[in-house]
């Protein structure tokens, strides 16, 4: 196998830290699991694309797979191929390759990748996976998940807002504008609860796994909010149809996920009412966890817009 160049972008992933955090994920890989189950049948070739543990290859494997072609860039694929063989597993063929580098002996029945960052798009996988599809998945062959559709929500909770507005107030008689308004230009991960978000969600697009060509240029939603209120930012997150059949969700009102929901902040508050039909939409970043994630957003009621680039925090 080629010798791949050092990939900063990846390195978190060296850590088995980060692959703790998402095995704690229950929701998370436990529906995995299930949709592989549904989806696997006797004697199925099965590629795992982006498999960091080897975990989604185990279940392949477990659930009756004829082959499991396991892909992954970084070294950590070492720890992979020793935790499937302690596993039960030895014959799955893990491949330290990427997705130009990756080549195997037939097309696969089965493609299935756990490729979403933070509202989906945080980790740039999604082009990588699209060309693995194209190259190596059969016609008709099954996308897990199948589909992603993007939404979000207008946060009410003043204390969101109040957090990241901190330096604003001159703490303890220090005058900090030079960098007070910083974390208002960021989006932050945030653990929200359903009564700190207006009850109206906007979609803002879904994307057909089987089909789709490339990252969408901008996700957009509209929708009349149920009542009057003051909002402070937007809240963004995503649900998934692993299966025609099984869908879960990562949202405010859905079981607690390791994604959890991205806060995009307003500078100021803004007033919001029935009357008028807002238009929420966000750019997705082009780039990976080796450079700032850099998103586009705005709001929109008509009478005022608001539009502002923010770039994806460490929290």
């Amino acid at each position: 196998m080629e010798k791949l160049p050092p990939d900063p972008f990846f390195g978190s992933y060296l850590d088995p830290s980060a692959h703790k955090v998402m095995l704690q994920d229950v929701v998370r890989t436990t529906a995995y699991d299930e949709a592989l189950r549904r989806s696997v049948t006797a004697g199925c070739r099965v590629i795992d694309f982006g498999t960091g543990t080897g975990i989604l290859s185990i279940f392949a494997a477990r659930h009756g797979a004829g082959q499991v072609d396991a892909i992954e860039r970084t070294a950590f694929v070492r720890h992979a191929r020793k935790i499937a063989a302690a596993s039960g597993q030895p014959q799955i063929r893990f491949h330290h390759a990427n997705h130009e580098s990756f080549t195997t002996d037939a097309q696969a029945d089965v493609l299935v990748s756990e490729w979403m960052g933070h509202f989906l798009f945080y980790e740039a996988m999604l082009e990588p996976l699209i060309l693995v599809r194209d190259r190596w998945l059969k016609p008709g062959g099954i996308m897990i998940p199948g589909k992603v559709t993007a939404h979000a929500a207008l946060v009410t909770d003043e204390q969101c807002y109040e957090d990241l507005a901190f330096l604003m107030w001159q703490p303890y008689g220090i005058d900090f504008s030079c960098i007070a308004d910083t974390p208002l230009k960021q989006c932050h991960l945030v653990a929200l609860e359903p009564d700190q978000i207006l009850e109206t969600v906007f979609h803002l697009g879904t994307l057909d796994m089987a089909t789709i060509a490339g990252t969408p240029e901008v996700l957009q939603g509209k929708a009349r909010v149920e009542r009057t209120a003051t909002v402070y930012g937007i809240a963004a997150w995503f649900s998934m149809e692993l299966t025609p059949d099984f869908t879960i969700g990562t949202g405010p009102n859905d079981p607690e996920t390791h994604w959890y929901q991205v806060f995009f902040p307003f500078l100021e508050a803004i007033e919001v009412s029935p009357d008028a039909e807002i238009t929420l939409s966000i750019r997705p970043p082009r780039e990976g966890e080796d450079k700032e994630a850099v998103w586009h957003w705005s709001f929109s009621d008509g009478t005022q817009t608001v539009e502002t680039t923010s770039v994806t925090t460490g929290e």
